[in-house]
């Protein structure tokens, strides 16, 4: 009797730890499965771990997708990566033409010729753009009997510097005497509060004026006043921001106008 007991409670004990085992095993991979969707196991500087490579039009990349991770665009305002390609085929290959999917990004300085086992560096150079986002971007390396594809990848990350939307104040075209008016929103992607003290402009007639909207936010309003006789007539000028931050001091956003000139003076 006293070894039946034993044997069921022994029974008892295997049942209590094997629940605790699926337990814990669930939970583990619910953590997992977690991760993978806040991205931790996502690489942050360039990605070229579990690649299969691709193969088209007579070449090869080994590494066909390459990960910036997190891209600070205002420090960084230029990316560049190589890509390896490899004439896997028994013939000499040409490149004919490298397509873009985005204006932003360009590839260059590689060899137009290939021969067979013959290997370039495609040299791609990318203009992130400013607004928090993730970005992925195509590359079509074709050849006269294929397109290999490529991919670019990143992370636009929050920063601290100060944005203007738009970038550029274009008054267009405008007569001597006439005075026009333009704005455009200060923003700090960081949500760090914004502390604007002044806008100066080198050319005289055009003048900023902060209008706060929020701690985060400020609108500027720039009129120009064009009655100066002096004034070229196509006007490429900045305004500069100041600002008591020390990490970032000042703004500079272009200028642009037409002065139009009447012909029969």
């Amino acid at each position: 009797m006293s070894e039946q007991s034993e044997n069921k409670n022994w029974e008892v004990i295997q049942a209590i730890w094997v629940k605790r085992l699926f337990v814990l095993s669930f939970v583990m991979m619910g953590v997992t499965v977690l991760l993978h969707g806040i991205g931790v196991f996502q690489l942050l500087d360039g990605s070229e771990a579990k690649q299969s490579p691709v193969s088209a039009g007579g070449l090869r990349c080994d590494v066909p997708v390459w990960d910036f991770g997190g891209i600070d665009s205002v420090r960084n305002p230029r990316l560049s990566h190589e890509f390896v390609l490899v004439n896997e085929s028994n013939k000499t290959v040409s490149i004919r033409r490298v397509h873009s999917s985005c204006g932003c990004m360009v590839a260059d300085d590689y060899d137009r010729e290939l021969p067979p086992g013959g290997s370039t560096t495609l040299r791609v150079e990318l203009q992130p753009p400013t607004v928090p986002q993730r970005i992925r971007y195509d590359l079509e390396v074709q050849t006269g009997t294929g397109i290999l594809p490529l991919e670019v990848r990143g992370e636009i990350i929050p920063n601290s510097s100060y944005v203007s939307v738009p970038t550029v104040i274009n008054f267009g075209t405008i007569q001597p005497g006439e005075t026009k008016e333009r704005s455009v929103r200060i923003v700090r992607y960081a949500f760090s509060p914004i502390h604007l003290s002044r806008a100066e402009c080198d050319l005289p007639g055009i003048k900023g004026e902060f209008v706060s909207i929020s701690a985060h936010e400020t609108k500027l309003v720039v009129v120009f006043n064009a009655d100066l006789q002096e004034q070229p007539r196509r006007i490429e000028t900045a305004l500069y921001l100041f600002s008591a931050d020390k990490v970032e001091p000042e703004l500079r956003i272009p200028v642009r106008a037409i002065l139009s000139v009447d012909r029969e003076q």
